[in-house]
Parts: C-alpha cells; structure tokens; sequence
C-alpha cells in the first residue's frame, strides 16, 4: 500500500511540473502564437510548430525576424499566404475535440470507484457475518422465537 502511494506521489509530482517555456518575452508569445495556428504546407496535417522539415524550420526563423522588426501578425500571416498561394494555413477546428476528456474523466472516474471499493473490502471486518441459507435449524429456531412472541 504505502508502494502504490509512493509511486502515485511521484507521478503526481511530475505530472504537476510545470512545461518548460522558450521565451517569456511578448515577441516570444507572439512567435509561439504565429507558429502554433499556422497549418504547415510542408507536413500534412501539422502545425509550423510540430513539423520537423527543413522548410518549416525557415519559415519558423523567417516569422521571428519579422517579429523582431515590429512586423504585426496578420502582415506575417499575409506574407506567408504569399508563399503558397494554392495552400490554407488556417487549422480546421476539430469538431469533436470534447468527446476524448470525456471519455477519459469517465473512465478514470470508474477506476476510481473500482479502486476505492477495492480497498475498502481488504480492510478490518465489516461486521457482516456468513449464513448459510439452507439452515433448517436457523428456520426452527426463528419459528421458535416467533411464536413466544404471539
């Protein structure tokens, strides 16, 4: 028991750590914001921020200069349009991006019960005590006790 708490504190603890961030700065923000929303014409189906091509990683340092010099962001977003005119770097919006923490609250919520009933039987005596259900002199007895009772 006291394995499974340590493990679940020390899972807790890393989960709880906080993400390591590139740059605090605003022109940092922006940079991740740009790079983050914009769809990669070089990886289908990523962001500029999750492709790993060569390209991607030339329009990532193309976006930071631009920040650099005060370019606003929806200049840099024009600018790169320019580049792949055939191409929407826009991100679709997932449509059922709600059923997956759904789903998972529900299930670990179950494991949850599951768990704590579990435990709780391993526990000291409930007090709950075993009768056979075939007992014909329980059944006697209990006709016994009824009928001094009338």
């Amino acid at each position: 028991m006291r394995r499974l708490a340590a493990i679940f504190g020390v899972v807790f603890v890393i989960g709880c750590a906080p993400a390591p961030v590139e740059d605090g700065s605003n022109e940092g923000r922006q940079v991740q914001s740009i790079v983050r929303h914009t769809a990669s014409p070089f990886c289908p189906g990523k962001t500029l921020d999750s492709c790993p091509s060569p390209k991607a990683g030339v329009w990532r340092r193309d976006i930071r200069a631009w920040v650099d010099d005060g370019v606003p962001g929806p200049e840099i977003r024009d600018r790169l349009q320019a580049r792949v005119p055939g191409f929407d770097l826009s991100i679709p919006p997932v449509k059922s991006g709600w059923v997956i923490p759904v789903i998972a609250v529900a299930l670990s919520t179950w494991w949850l019960i599951v768990m704590v009933r579990r435990f709780r039987g391993q526990g000291a005596n409930t007090g709950r005590v075993a009768v056979p259900r075939d007992d014909h002199d329980l059944d006697a007895r209990l006709d016994e006790e009824l009928a001094a009772l009338d």
